[in-house]
């Protein structure tokens, strides 16, 4: 078996550890916020009451799909969705 020293082992861990940081650092580069830009328009088809329940439902879509995520659940789809394509 081949024998490393203390030394070595210790370059190894640390060298471990700042790849390690590194990739989480580019993670939550990653990981960034959805900014929808605004403007007023005249001729606008929603009202208030329309666009406060599509805002709504985009905030709950992403929740869900967070929570997937974070589970690992990204290729399951509910009973409920499976049972509506059928």
């Amino acid at each position: 078996m081949n024998e490393i020293s203390l030394d070595e082992r210790t370059r190894n861990l640390q060298t471990y550890k700042l790849r390690k940081n590194s990739q989480m650092k580019e993670e939550v580069k990653k990981d960034r916020g959805l900014a929808l830009k605004a403007r007023e328009s005249d001729s606008s088809d929603f009202n208030e009451e329309g666009m406060a329940m599509i805002a709504g439902k985009f905030k709950k879509f992403f929740k869900e799909a967070e929570s997937k995520y974070k589970n690992g659940n990204t290729c399951k789809t509910k009973n409920s969705d499976r049972d509506q394509l059928s």
